[in-house]
């Protein structure tokens, strides 16, 4: 918060933020801070996170609206994939950084190598060690495993999702992560007796990294993150050298650079307008060769920056967002405002393109019109949706518009009803800011209709009482401070932080340490 409030006081063109949480909220202070930033007239870029591929999994300071949030692709590689016997699905390896490159390209035994310790590595040699995350660090777990002769290093989550993770050191032996569900079929695969997998290198270039996080944003409803740019295999620089390094933290870099040189080339132009350049001009990205990225995955897609710099028109905003439609409200009409110039030198015409007819819904365009050089025009789009004819949540496309013989892309977003959001997200627990007093904190993104932490022996998951508990609480931080004289006898404790609203509960579990005495 202090460094933004002295980028402001110091008058910087371009902040970049490659950091953030997993909280997937509009409405936490580094959002709003960073927003601020942009009415002050500097173009913010935050990194989206590193928390995918999961939707609602952007987090903060990478929900900020006025921000321009950056995902992660990867540039031209050779990945690693991992093919399992009686699985024909490749699944793709995230090589850690300072991981040897993976050259195995062939089949090969995996051996089940528990949390990577030395005594748990008997029967790795000449195999890929399968090795739990946690208990000690990814360096040792690897260190370990080449130690006792394996060939190549898998990691697996030890919570639902995958993770991206970095080397201390670069060593000698291939080290990849994996999700926690793909760890775990290797297991049972191993225990099976069938532990025989095919590594084969694929040559990849814009695709959309598996951790990087995805949108949209709970609350607003938006399609975040904005753009993608490179953010795998990166060579950064590291103390004394340089290492290949991974993660929205890369990428976000390559866009404030973008934004910079923008800003050179087009000194007056606002924030807004330099976020409207790339997204304006980003090229999407596809999964396979006829099916691209969901917008909330990708934003406007891959920036191109000489195209950015050139753009002769600027739509903004350069995101939809419609809101939530509801079944309560059938024939309800929502309008979105499009702001577009003309920046070049010449007369240009604008005409959309009208979406193919779908039943339950209704678009409403503006006729075809021209702008003069340096003219620009308020244009609204309506949309009208019955949400009881379609089954997903979250609908996404794109409106393209026609200026002479380009097209610009806009992606646009909406949901239906109450969408399946994660009801509780960033539970923390610790030292009251009072003596003898102990906090909580936790973000509900919707409110809660029943909210509660109940506490469980981690030995027998037997019930020891709640530490705090509710109903009808409202949408955004909770924060509540505990004497120690109300908490339960002191102890390590299995805390399950839950929330409900419209028919959907989710939970946090982990452990909490309570001792009574002044903490």
């Amino acid at each position: 918060m202090s460094a933004i409030e002295q980028a402001i006081k110091d008058h910087v063109d371009v902040l970049n933020l490659s950091l953030g949480n997993e909280i997937n909220g509009p409405d936490l202070p580094i959002s709003l801070a960073l927003n601020k930033a942009v009415d002050k007239g500097i173009v913010a870029v935050a990194a989206s996170g590193n928390s995918g591929p999961n939707v609602w999994t952007v987090g903060s300071p990478g929900t900020a609206s006025k921000a321009i949030s950056v995902g992660a692709s990867t540039p031209r590689l050779m990945i690693p994939t991992l093919i399992i016997e009686g699985n024909r699905e490749s699944i793709r390896l995230e090589p850690m950084s300072g991981s040897k490159e993976w050259k195995l390209d062939r089949s090969i035994d995996v051996a089940d190598g528990g949390l990577g310790r030395k005594e748990d590595l008997h029967s790795v040699k000449n195999k890929i060690a399968l090795i739990k995350r946690g208990g000690i660090t990814f360096t040792k777990k690897a260190q370990n495993a080449l130690d006792a002769g394996a060939k190549a290093v898998l990691i697996y989550n030890n919570m639902n999702g995958g993770f991206i993770g970095t080397l201390e050191k670069p060593l000698g032996i291939p080290v990849a992560s994996l999700p926690e569900e793909i760890g775990l079929l290797l297991k049972g695969q191993i225990e099976k007796g069938n532990s025989s997998v095919r590594v084969n290198l694929i040559e990849e270039q814009d695709r959309l990294a598996t951790f990087s996080s995805r949108g949209p944003v709970t609350g607003t409803w938006e399609i975040k993150p904005d753009v993608v740019a490179p953010g795998v295999a990166i060579n950064s620089t590291i103390p004394g050298g340089y290492m290949f390094l991974q993660g929205t933290s890369m990428a976000a870099p390559h866009v404030a650079g973008a934004c910079a040189l923008i800003k050179q080339a087009h000194p007056d132009w606002t924030p807004a307008e330099i976020k409207a350049a790339l997204m304006n001009t980003a090229r999407p990205i596809y999964k396979t060769e006829n099916a691209p990225y969901r917008t909330y995955e990708q934003g406007a897609g891959r920036i191109q920056i000489m195209e950015a710099v050139r753009a002769e028109s600027l739509v903004m905003p350069s995101s939809l967002r419609f809101g939530r439609f509801t079944s309560s409200q059938q024939g309800d009409r929502h309008t979105v405002l499009l702001n577009i110039e003309n920046k070049s030198e010449k007369t240009l015409h604008y005409s959309f393109r009208i979406p193919e007819a779908t039943d339950g819904l209704r678009w409403k365009f503006p006729l075809s019109f021209t702008l003069k050089p340096n003219e620009r025009k308020n244009v609204p789009i309506v949309l009208a949706v019955d949400p009881n004819l379609f089954k997903k949540k979250i609908q996404d496309g794109r409106i393209e518009l026609d200026v002479d013989s380009e097209t610009v892309s806009i992606p646009y977003i909406y949901v239906l009803n109450e969408p399946n959001y994660p009801r509780v997200m960033g539970f923390d627990f610790g030292k009251g800011d009072k003596p003898g007093t102990y906090r909580y904190e936790v973000y509900l993104p919707g409110g809660a209709e029943q909210f509660g932490i109940a506490l469980f022996d981690p030995q027998n998951f037997r019930f020891k009482g709640f530490l705090d508990s509710g109903r009808n609480l409202k949408k955004g931080i909770v924060q509540k401070e505990i004497e120690v004289d109300r908490l339960p006898e002191e102890g390590t404790y299995l805390a399950k932080v839950f929330a409900k609203k419209a028919g959907r509960e989710d939970y946090i579990e982990t452990q909490i340490r309570i001792i009574n005495r002044e903490p």
